[in-house]
């Protein structure tokens, strides 16, 4: 029995070694073939889409086993040393957030404002100086010294206060979002909940509706799966997941369908954490440097032995990054220390010149000064310098940083009721001086809400037009109020009951009265119909469905369903009628409904009439040509129930289930044709318009497909009519001029150096030739010591004064634009500007580009954090857009940018208000000192009437001029420049 035992036993680990060998020979044959199984190989899989990877591997299961998992049981060994070394190798679920900045910290970053220094200066002067003054007059003297370490000290820890009280603030919401999500994984052949930091590369996620996804994976199984790829890619079209397009992406969100995903890339390695480092500036894939052949790579790239050309390149791209590091800053700090340094020296001047002719009046009478004790000749002498420093200290505005720090503060607050909440207090003012916006479309300019807007249904049967088509337009009256209108209760009946019982049951709208906004949830276009549905008094579409339920069948309603396929374009459901027969309720792409349709029902509901298809047709290309996706819905009737439902068309018996056309498809009555818009918010238009007025460029950067990015484009004014291209035919429309409007792969290949020495790769290419956009075999593009890529500025500059939209755009296109325009010193180039303006009616800001950018997803993050203001959606951003902005737009309206945009400028004109009313007084002290000191050896005023003038003037002034509300001639104007002085001559 023994024998027997260890017989079995040895088989057995004879098989498990050949499932090991064959697993190692599976892997180094992968290795040898260049697909390696290591963090940095498993992310770029995932985030190239590199099908040969799984291939080389033998499949997901492949994979999987490899990975020391498989589909059904998840990680074979779970123990801590396990999981502890599988961290260790390919790295951890978990982005350290940057620590939060100390309280102390803060106030030495105030420390280091000029003015504040100068203050600190000229109060430790005055208190060294008040045993010089007559004891009665002592206590006096130092109230100036003490009133002015009072207000530092007050500006100091009012500034801190706000930026530690804010920034401990995110962090509790943002680990409170951390600590609420959980998902199921299996680990030895059990599912268990864990949250999002504890999984580990070959964890296998079962994944559901709702679920944004915690790392990147490959998906092993699922049903129905459809991804809502929008907030790394910016396109809102759900992308179906299976067997053959298996990689998910960390960040990305679930809406229909369950399966289990393979997680292969965690952290810093997935898409989502390589974009979060971006954003903090660290390196990403901790466990890079187990990689083999990334030290030589290191070394290989840091070789000193670089030709001459590409180091005047690199120098070229440093000399931008400097340019762009110096106009990171605040533009009315920066310009606050110049103001402060000039008046710093001038009182300099002026005290110097003071003290000297003070003691050269004294000096010069020798007969009646120079005879008194030594120690009032010192006392006198001592008095002027106290005169001196007395001035100085007057000249230099003590008040400035209170009145900066107060305005800046109440600034804040205002913003916060016109729904901007302020992360870094100096974006207020910086976004006063932005010459640029870059948009994202959907969520910002539009409300990220399928709806409506057209509708195409038929006559009524006494009369209408020869095609018997009426087109209902959503102008000035709603899509459903005209449709109660024209259509009959019968009609209107039989399209909301084809609306709310050809939809899946997942699918609900609902009107939220704390946003005061329709809540959608499942698929966005049967959304749009529910909503339509609502609107025209519908009931609830559950009690509706209620009312067809069958017992005969497992359905929630009716008795048969075609589902939606891409191949089929369409979807179908059956219900019985109370008189004992059937209606088939089919909806899709209007090619997959016009094709099997013979009339269209009258719009009293009494007749059908014939169609007239090209009538039909012409409709649908204006819904598309304004950017709407069509829709249509028909209806049939049957007076019993068919042998076989399941019947298909002739011909098509041996086409596959998902292709496949049924009999009872065909035959139908037209009920309407839908064009479905992402509407433009309402306040968006006015607001590009208001932009426009105050000199402010609004560039669209999207997702989206070319064409209907120019559409929106057009409706919401970034692309005027001056930029469009006239056609001759009526009936097509309009094109943007060259260069207003480009995909991203385009502007990325005009932009962008390319490096003709190094060999071929696959990479997304635009072909100047065909002008087709795809993945092709080209050179690769130069990049700099950062591995950045290296931006030929002077194509930038011929393409960035005419770009208004960005279609296709990824999130490094958007990054290179912000980049780009804030190198750009095109403004220089007069002759140019000139041109512009004469053909395209183009006006070039005569300074550097101040750049606000706003977004809503995870791809937006990089250009927030790289724009001077970055501004995400508070209701639809996601976190880590939150983490790089600047400013969260608390109501996601583009509108508000407006209000900030104002706001920014009401805070420069404050301060500006308050320099030359402060230096008026002061001008006017300094005048009468020296004038008194000239004349008579002494200044008219005394130091101390001259301290308490200063003190008194400073902090009433400060409070009531740092409170002054904007007002709509603000913009009106152009933008502050950064060459533009606080102190104009205006002014003067």
């Amino acid at each position: 029995t023994n024998i027997n035992k260890e017989s079995a036993t040895k088989k057995a680990l004879v098989g498990i070694c050949r499932k090991f060998e064959d697993m190692a020979e599976t892997v180094e044959n992968a290795g040898q073939s260049g697909y390696q199984l290591t963090s940095s190989g498993l992310s770029d899989m995932v985030k190239d889409g590199q099908k040969g990877f799984l291939e080389a591997y033998g499949g997901v299961e492949g994979l999987a086993s490899a990975l020391g998992s498989n589909s059904s049981k998840g990680l074979e060994r779970i123990d801590e040393n396990s999981l502890a070394e599988r961290r260790e190798q390919f790295g951890k679920n978990y982005v350290e957030p940057p620590p939060l900045r100390s309280y102390w910290s803060l106030i030495l970053e105030g420390l280091e404002d000029i003015t504040i220094r100068a203050l600190l200066v000229c109060a430790t002067g005055v208190l060294l100086l008040v045993p010089a003054e007559k004891p009665d007059h002592r206590a006096t003297t130092s109230i100036e010294g003490i009133a002015i370490f009072c207000t530092v000290a007050f500006v100091l820890n009012l500034q801190a206060g706000i930026e530690y009280t804010k920034a401990k603030e995110f962090r509790r919401q943002q680990l409170e979002l951390e600590g609420d999500a959980k998902f199921k994984i299996i680990r030895g052949g059990e599912t268990m909940e864990t949250s999002p930091t504890e999984i580990v590369v070959g964890d296998v996620v079962r994944i559901a509706v709702g679920d944004i996804i915690p790392a990147d994976g490959v998906l092993l199984e699922g049903t129905d799966i459809k991804i809502d790829e929008s907030a790394l890619t910016g396109e809102p079209i759900l992308v179906a997941k299976n067997i053959q397009e298996p990689f998910v992406l960390s960040g990305t969100s679930v809406m229909t369908g369950s399966g289990k995903l393979l997680i292969v890339a965690v952290g810093l390695n997935s898409v989502q954490g390589r974009i979060l480092a971006a954003v903090r500036g660290t390196e990403g894939g901790g466990s890079e440097e187990n990689d083999p052949g990334t030290e030589t790579n290191e070394n290989t790239r840091l070789t000193t032995n670089i030709e001459q050309e590409e180091e005047e390149e690199n120098k070229a791209e440093v000399n931008a990054k400097e340019v762009e590091k110096s106009n990171a800053g605040s533009n009315l700090q920066e310009k606050l220390n110049d103001t402060a340094m000039a008046i710093g020296k001038i009182g300099l001047y002026v005290a110097t010149l003071a003290f000297l002719l003070m003691l050269g009046v004294f000096l010069g009478q020798p007969k009646k000064n120079l005879n008194l004790p030594p120690v009032e000749i010192a006392n006198s002498i001592i008095s002027f310098f106290l005169v001196a420093v007395t001035i100085l200290v007057v000249a230099v505005p003590e008040g400035l940083p209170l009145a900066v720090v107060l305005s800046l503060a109440i600034t804040m607050g205002r913003l916060m009721k016109d729904n901007n909440r302020v992360k870094h207090i100096f974006a207020c003012e910086t976004m006063g001086s932005a010459t640029t916006i870059c948009s994202d479309k959907t969520g910002t300019l539009t409300q990220n809400r399928m709806t409506i807007m057209r509708c195409l249904v038929g006559n009524s049967a006494n009369g209408g037009t020869e095609n018997n088509i009426t087109e209902i337009k959503h102008d000035l009256k709603d899509v459903a109020v005209q449709l109660q209108e024209i259509c009959s209760p019968q009609m209107l009946e039989l399209f909301i009951q084809s609306a709310i019982l050809n939809s899946a049951p997942t699918t609900k709208v609902s009107w939220d009265e704390t946003t005061k906004n329709w809540k959608y949830v499942g698929n966005a276009t049967e959304c749009a119909l529910l909503k339509l549905c609502t609107q025209l008094g519908a009931e609830e579409p559950d009690i509706l469905r209620a009312q067809f339920q069958d017992a005969d069948t497992k359905l929630d309603w009716g008795v048969k369903v075609f589902p939606f396929s891409s191949q089929r374009k369409k979807m179908s459901w059956i219900i019985q009628l109370k008189d004992g027969g059937y209606r088939l309720f089919s909806k899709g792409a209007p090619s997959g409904i016009l094709d099997y349709t013979t009339g269209i029902l009258s719009s009293d509901g009494k007749s059908v009439k014939p169609i007239d298809i090209d009538a039909c047709q012409s409709a649908i290309e204006r819904f598309q040509h304004a950017a709407m996706r069509t829709l249509a819905l028909a209806y049939r009737d049957f007076a019993e129930m068919p042998t076989n439902w399941d019947e298909p068309l002739p011909g098509q018996e041996s086409v596959s289930v998902e292709t496949q056309i049924f009999a009872a498809e065909t035959e139908l009555t037209l009920l309407a044709i839908v064009g479905i818009e992402d509407p433009l918010r309402p306040t968006v238009t006015r607001a590009i318009s208001q932009c426009a007025t105050a000199g402010v460029d609004v560039r669209m950067c999207t997702g989206d497909a070319l064409a209907t990015a120019v559409a929106i484009s057009a409706q919401c004014g970034i692309l005027r009519p001056s930029d469009m291209v006239p056609s001759n035919d009526p009936q097509k429309p309009k094109q943007p001029k060259p260069f207003f409007a480009m995909e991203g792969a385009e502007f990325d290949e005009r932009v962008h150096v390319i490096d003709t020495e190094e060999s071929k790769v696959m990479r997304r290419c635009f072909d100047y030739d065909t002008g087709k956009i795809g993945e092709m075999l080209r050179h690769p593009f130069k990049r700099d010591a950062d591995g950045e890529k290296i931006i030929n500025q002077a194509a930038f500059d011929d393409i960035w004064p005419k770009l208004r939209v960005l279609a296709r755009c990824q999130p490094e296109d958007k990054l290179t634009l912000v980049r780009g325009l804030r190198r750009s010193k095109l403004f220089e180039d007069k002759d140019t500007c000139t041109q512009l303006e004469k053909r395209h009616n183009i006006h070039i800001f005569p300074d550097y580009q101040v750049v606000a950018v706003t977004g809503d997803g995870t791809n937006d993050a990089p250009a927030l954090k790289a724009a001077n203001v970055g501004f995400a959606m508070g209701l639809v951003g996601t976190d880590i857009a939150k983490q790089a902005c600047d400013i969260i737009l608390l109501d996601d309206n583009f509108a508000s940018t407006v209000a900030a945009v104002k706001w920014g400028r009401n805070v420069y004109e404050s301060i500006s208000k308050f320099c030359q009313f402060q230096l008026t007084v002061n001008i006017a002290a300094l005048c009468a000192a020296l004038i008194g000191a000239l004349l008579f050896g002494r200044s008219p005023l005394a130091a101390t009437q001259m301290l308490w003038v200063n003190v008194i003037m400073d902090s009433l002034a400060s409070i009531a001029l740092a409170s002054e509300p904007p007002t709509e001639a603000l913009l009106e104007r152009s933008p502050y420049g950064k060459q533009r002085r606080i102190i104009t001559r205006t002014m003067w």
